[in-house]
């Protein structure tokens, strides 16, 4: 991505960020979402901590399972990358954290950074295509959604598809083409810079391989399940401290709303469009008004404090390494 285009995204972003929090402002008081935050249980809340450390850890243990590298990767450098990765985009735009998280994992343990970046690439479409699955449950569990959820869960389905049929495409023949790309690209580019583009091609492809391994495949969706099965109960946990009735099933379906919605550009760390989706979902299954926002927005900051906290660590404990 150019520098310009990077920071026109990153300007729509703000500025989705923005309108959705005047939307927020417009309908609901804050002052009595703050009473509501502040009444919230502390001893519900108590097994948060835990919780969001186990789903990071999963998320790096499932990022480890389709890196294809010998040696095989270590836990705790792609937990660390991981986790500054969260960081970062926590703090920059355009997701800026994904180019750091690949640059920290390739530093520390050898691999080519186009190769880790093509890992980042297939764990997004696998997951993409995981709640792809999910969505279609809740589809057949809620038929009255609304015509937006819908939209947005066949434009999940189409960029989903574009994705999974590029890396088959690019995993069953893409090494029959690099010799014609490269022999394309030696036209245009001094012969140093041709063989640097053929690494890179190469690279890329070995990135995407994992995926394609049926033991690493399974890890992956095994891991998966896990992971949102562990986000589930931190959206019932904070639903029960907020004092809000929310089901196992209504949990998932939030999750999911949300995660479709934050697909939208926005600011970094969803600020708006993370509450505006998420308080959307909220009123289709009966729950509105300073309960709905003071839930999502208990939500959104013990997951976002949560990143910000151990990426700051892992950070921190980086540099002292150094």
């Amino acid at each position: 991505m150019s520098s310009v285009r990077r920071y026109l995204v990153g300007f729509a972003g703000i500025a989705v960020s923005v309108l959705a929090v005047v939307w927020l402002a417009s309908r609901f008081d804050f002052s009595d979402v703050a009473a509501a935050l502040g009444n919230a249980n502390p001893v519900a809340l108590a097994p948060l901590p835990f919780l969001i450390l186990l789903s990071f850890f999963l998320r790096a243990q499932r990022w480890r399972v389709i890196v294809e590298h010998e040696p095989p990767v270590r836990f705790w450098p792609s937990f660390r990358a991981l986790m500054i990765g969260y960081l970062l985009n926590n703090l920059l735009p355009a997701r800026a954290g994904d180019l750091a998280r690949a640059h920290e994992l390739g530093r520390t343990e050898s691999i080519s950074r186009t190769k880790v970046l093509a890992t980042l690439v297939t764990e997004r479409t696998a997951e993409l295509g995981f709640m792809l699955l999910l969505l279609s449950l809740v589809l057949l569990s809620y038929p009255a959604l609304p015509l937006w959820l819908k939209q947005a869960g066949f434009g999940v389905a189409m960029v989903t598809a574009v994705a999974v049929g590029f890396l088959v495409i690019a995993h069953w023949m893409g090494q029959r083409f690099v010799p014609w790309l490269h022999g394309l690209v030696s036209h245009l580019l001094p012969q140093r810079l041709g063989v640097r583009f053929e690494q890179i091609v190469y690279s890329g492809l070995a990135g995407i391989a994992g995926m394609f391994r049926p033991v690493r495949a399974t890890g992956f969706v095994i891991l998966t399940a896990l992971i949102w099965s562990v986000e589930v109960a931190v959206v019932y946990l904070i639903a029960l401290a907020i004092e809000t009735d929310l089901a196992l099933g209504n949990a998932l379906f939030v999750l999911l709303a949300i995660a479709m919605g934050t697909m939208v550009p926005s600011s970094p760390g969803f600020i708006g469009t993370y509450e505006f989706f998420g308080v959307a979902a909220l009123n289709i299954i009966g729950i509105s008004g300073t309960a709905a926002l003071a839930f999502i927005v208990a939500l959104h900051a013990a997951t976002l404090l949560g990143s910000t906290i151990i990426g700051a660590i892992c950070f921190l404990l980086r540099r002292i390494s150094r």
